[in-house]
């Protein structure tokens, strides 16, 4: 005479058979979501490295640095540690497309590139990225401020002071920053010229015109 399982038996054997398949599938799942994130991962690599090479030529061409993932475009950047590096990439293309050496300054378009790029490099000082490229970040913030110096004519011992402050930071962050301390020499270079251009003509000469004299009538250098 067969003997029968007992209940408790038959519901561990029921719960083993269906735990088992369950935990395949859960094991399927998982090895294809690596798969597919690895796949993320090395788009996000190739397209910094493609993008790096269309912001030489063509600055304004759409998602520069950025690749559809098959699972999060996202995430792949942040298996790379690469996001601090393409927000910064981001910004310098803003900063490009505002032409920071063209003398217009009544071109809404410019000055809304202009100020998105000064945003986006005030973020990346204030945020958590590396020395270096909070240091490059803040020297830029420099080279905005060495270029609005030439066209603004009201606060300019505000905004001189705003500049010299940056670059000053830049070097703090990284004490190779070469292109920052030659902007700073060139911040008080200004600031002398400044000094005479009140002196002569009033505070609110403008730059380059008539009575406007010494090193803040000259364009600015960015030295980047």
């Amino acid at each position: 005479m067969r003997q029968l399982d007992t209940p408790g038996t038959s519901k561990r054997e029921v719960a083993r058979r269906v735990a088992l398949p369950m935990s395949a599938l859960v094991c399927l799942a998982l090895a294809i979501t690596l798969t597919l994130l690895a796949i993320d991962v090395s788009r996000s690599d190739e397209a910094v490295a493609a993008g790096d090479v269309s912001f030489r030529g063509a600055p304004a061409a759409p998602a520069l640095w950025h690749a559809d993932g098959l699972v999060s475009a996202a995430a792949g950047r942040r298996l790379l540690g690469i996001e601090d590096d393409v927000a910064f990439r981001e910004a310098l293309r803003k900063l490009r497309l505002g032409r920071l050496d063209s003398p217009s300054v009544s071109d809404p378009a410019l000055a809304i590139r202009r100020n998105a790029a000064q945003a986006r490099l005030e973020a990346i000082v204030t945020g958590d990225a590396d020395a270096a490229t909070r240091s490059r970040a803040a020297g830029l913030l420099g080279v905005i401020g060495l270029s609005r110096f030439v066209y603004e004519t009201e606060e300019r011992d505000a905004l001189l002071a705003a500049t010299v402050s940056s670059l000053r930071l830049a070097i703090q962050l990284d004490p190779g920053n070469d292109e920052a301390k030659y902007n700073l020499e060139l911040a008080y270079q200004r600031g002398r010229g400044l000094e005479l251009t009140e002196g002569a003509a009033g505070a609110n000469s403008a730059p380059g015109g008539s009575g406007s004299k010494g090193a803040g009538a000259g364009q600015p250098g960015s030295g980047y």
